[in-house]
């Protein structure tokens, strides 16, 4: 077994003296280098629902979106998108930790509603992706962690999605306004650019976005 360093003992017995609250910080002082991050208790945070607010979202949800998916599809959409608490930690890490490399304040992550088919029945339901965020002239703004890691400086959603043939709008007000179509149709006419990045074998750019979901469909 190889001895702790003395600086590695002074921490140790510091941790015991002090508590968890100062393990956080050392965690964070001595090891973000390393991509390890700390986070610790403080409470009852400020985003944290009372019931009667729950109450009332859900049924703003059952009042005004159930019956036009169901018009629409001709069944009722999923409800509950689950993801795996560790996986999801994992991807905190990484995303953060690559970009701390790239410079990039990470400030946010946004869930973007997407579609989904579902295994067991081939019915296309409603998911989520996730992809972090930061702020760019006070506005939140999508950008991929992987890509600015390898560009070492800002990549957006946006930039990789055009790329790639599709036109993003969601990033601002003016943007939105500007990209709006009637036929909700935004493919641009370009083709997919293949890269020497590699992923499972094949050749297609690797992005920063994720979903790993389990969907939950109402069940019949």
């Amino acid at each position: 077994m190889k001895k702790m360093s003395f600086l590695k003992r002074i921490i140790v017995r510091l941790i015991k003296m002090v508590g968890k609250e100062f393990a956080c910080e050392l965690c964070e002082d001595y090891n973000q280098d390393k991509g390890v991050f700390c986070y610790k208790d403080e409470g009852r945070t400020k985003e944290m629902l009372s019931y009667p607010q729950v109450i009332e979202m859900l049924q703003v949800y059952d009042e005004h979106c159930i019956v036009p998916f169901e018009k629409a599809m001709g069944y009722e959409d999923a409800r509950i998108n689950t993801f795996d608490f560790v996986q999801f930690k994992k991807y905190l890490g990484h995303v953060e930790n690559l970009s701390k490399k790239a410079g990039i304040a990470m400030t946010g992550i946004s869930f973007i509603s997407v579609g989904k088919l579902h295994a067991d029945d081939g019915r296309e339901y409603s998911s989520l992706i996730y992809m972090p965020s930061t702020t760019v002239d006070g506005a939140q703004v999508l950008y991929d962690p992987v890509q600015s890691y390898r560009s070492k400086a800002l990549v957006t959603f946006g930039e990789m999605l055009a790329k790639h043939g599709y036109q993003w709008i969601y990033d601002t007000k003016e943007t939105y306004k500007k990209g709006k179509r009637k036929d909700n149709k935004y493919q641009l006419p370009v083709m997919m650019k293949a890269t020497n990045s590699l992923r499972d074998g094949n050749d297609f750019e690797e992005s920063g976005a994720a979903n790993l979901s389990h969907l939950t469909p109402p069940y019949a």
